[in-house]
């Protein structure tokens, strides 16, 4: 089964440095390839914070690749700024490589949240479509 990991991003500080927020949900999602062996990884997030001037998804793609997980395996969506975003233009990438299934690595903060739980939201971005959808959390 084609199985792709959809890393969420959050707000880096001003500096472009990462939040202990993010580097959670980074720490997790190393977990997530050791335990999983994902055909891709792909690190969601855009330009959310403008003093930082950086996409959350390029400071997520270099801090994997400093952790050892492969250039070629990640793959970089740096246009969203929500959740929502996260979910379609993901979405978009998951479904051109025809994978079967997502798992969407955040923090169990995230999940709390009812406007912007990801489940829900990756759920109805999905659709009719055939893909399987888990999620990859802890409770920290």
């Amino acid at each position: 089964m084609k199985t792709i990991g959809i890393i969420l991003g959050n707000r880096l500080n001003d500096d472009g440095s990462i939040t202990k927020l993010m580097k959670h949900r980074l720490e997790l999602a190393l977990e997530l390839e050791k335990n999983f062996d994902l055909d891709k990884i792909i690190v969601s997030g855009g330009i959310a914070n403008k003093k930082a001037n950086v996409s959350e998804a390029s400071v997520m793609a270099s801090y994997l690749i400093e952790k050892g997980i492969s250039a070629e395996k990640i793959i970089i969506e740096d246009k969203s700024m929500s959740t929502v975003a996260n979910a379609k233009y993901s979405l978009e990438i998951v479904r051109s490589l025809k994978a079967e299934a997502i798992i969407v690595c955040t923090s169990i903060e995230h999940m709390t949240r009812t406007i912007y739980n990801p489940v829900k939201i990756f759920s109805d971005a999905i659709g009719e479509d055939n893909i399987k959808l888990m999620i990859y959390t802890d409770n920290k």
